[in-house]
């Protein structure tokens, strides 16, 4: 054999051996990758189905969100419960579950589950409730579930006696308001002051805490309804008309534009049409349509405008709101906030059956928004996001503690929200006011049941039956 045998040789069995450890190489990496997927795989599994945190925080925006979908039955005829029920809140919800890939809650059909019945009379249920109603969140529909449980259990309500929907709306509450600004209580002889102690505060306005203490009656439970402010905003926007303040040129050349041109011009100039508004009149009132314009939820839940520029106490007061309020409603979350609060104050299940109240027309929604306006709204009312945000997490720790039963639960609710709106309402019709507002709201059915009436009549209806009670008791 020729030493250049020997050498090609030696080169052939070097590149053998190299070829060999190389494939020895790759088996070992493909297999290293294989056990790396699976572990990715049994990591997201355990992840999802893991007791987490719910809230997912939307840090390019500042929203914040739960990642429990709600599975609405019947969208079309329940919606979520808004003062218009928006199908913009919907479809919100919608585009971040998508982008986020968030998953749904599980729901299983069924009885309420035997834990959570309240049988015959609920010994330790609440019957004292101090809702603050906030504006263009729902608060319509929940007032209404509020007054048909007080009308049923002859409770005694906090009633301006000058107004006929018995509101108070941003009037200053002290404890003298009882002498002063309310109907008396029932069975309470006209002028006894000392014992004018009253059940249930149902009507628009702000929250004043130590005031309210001195005429509520002992163990009242305060509580209130936050919607996320991108569509608060938006709704306040329509229903109050903000766009009155506007130059009267402006005015001319938006005429016939689309709500979400107005808003786009609202915000060329915001701070000037802030204060405008100011000078403007809203139902015999000049300026108060300014408490509406910006962080108004903040606002209704009794921090002062002079106070929103100071990080301090805007971060205390949020805190002290925690403290003080029993149970904080989520409008986009309604359903499963009305569920926790059922529990909570030892309801029964028809105590929290409703039919929507107040919900817009196509003509009187916003309709598609850009992220650019949708930014500049978060960024507008960035309190009011904050405030939301706190109780939006708040809502799903108290989802937690609720117990295994909660879809079971939840998926009940929904069920027996469905055949309460099938059996108690029958047709619509359109309430008009101002330029904008234009609200649907349901006939009940005819031959209605006491309780389907209670359900499902205009809110002005219902208010009437209390105010009348009250007045004549």
């Amino acid at each position: 054999m020729s030493s250049l045998q020997v050498v090609l040789l030696i080169r052939f069995g070097e590149t053998m051996e190299d070829n060999i450890t190389r494939q020895k190489e790759t088996i070992k990496f493909r297999r290293y990758l294989l056990c790396s997927l699976l572990a990715v795989v049994v990591f997201i599994g355990v992840y999802l189905t893991s007791d987490r945190d719910n809230v997912v925080s939307l840090t390019s925006t500042n929203r914040f969100i739960d990642e429990r979908v709600p599975l609405y039955k019947n969208r079309t005829k329940i919606c979520a419960i808004n003062d218009e029920c928006d199908q913009n809140d919907m479809l919100e919800k919608t585009r971040l579950n998508e982008t986020f890939n968030f998953v749904g809650s599980q729901t299983h059909s069924g009885e309420l589950a035997q834990s959570d019945r309240c049988e015959g009379e609920c010994l330790d249920s609440v019957n004292s409730i101090a809702f603050i109603k906030t504006h263009k969140t729902g608060s319509t529909t929940i007032g209404h579930i509020m007054n048909r449980f007080g009308f049923q259990r002859n409770l005694s309500f906090v009633l301006n006696k000058k107004s006929s929907n018995g509101h108070l709306v941003y009037t200053k509450i002290t404890k003298d308001s009882p002498k002063n600004l309310f109907l008396k209580p029932l069975d309470v002889k006209k002028g006894d002051y000392e014992r004018y102690k009253y059940d249930m505060i149902t009507v628009h306005v702000r929250y004043f805490r130590k005031a309210m203490d001195t005429f509520m009656k002992p163990g009242t439970r305060y509580i209130t309804i936050l919607r996320y402010p991108g569509t608060q905003f938006e709704s306040a926007f329509v229903h109050f008309q903000m766009d009155d303040a506007f130059p009267i040129l402006v005015k001319n050349r938006l005429k016939s534009a689309s709500i979400n041109d107005r808003l786009k011009e609202w915000f060329k100039h915001p701070k000037q049409y802030l204060e405008k508004l100011k000078q403007l009149k809203w139902e015999g009132q000049v300026g108060l349509r300014y408490y509406y314009a910006q962080n108004n939820q903040l606002f209704d839940l009794g921090l002062d405008v002079r106070y929103h520029n100071n990080e301090t106490m805007v971060r205390d007061y949020i805190a002290k709101l925690d403290e003080e309020l029993d149970m904080v409603l989520i409008t986009e979350y309604i359903e499963e906030s009305l569920l926790v609060m059922k529990k909570q104050f030892s309801w029964q299940l028809e105590d929290i059956l409703f039919v929507p109240k107040n919900q817009r027309t196509e003509q009187a929604k916003l309709g598609e928004i850009s992220q650019s306006l949708r930014h500049k709204i978060d960024n507008w009312n960035r309190l009011d996001v904050r405030l939301y945000q706190h109780f939006n997490e708040s809502l799903w720790r108290k989802v937690k503690e609720y117990g295994p039963n909660f879809d079971q639960d939840l998926a009940n609710y929904r069920d027996r929200l469905a055949d309460t709106f099938d059996r108690c309402t029958e047709g619509t019709y359109v309430f008009r006011q101002g330029r904008y507002f234009q609200n649907i709201n349901y006939k009940p059915a005819k031959d209605s049941d006491q309780l389907c009436m209670l359900i499902a009549e205009h809110k002005r209806s219902l208010m009437k039956r209390v105010r009348t009670k009250q007045v004549n008791g």
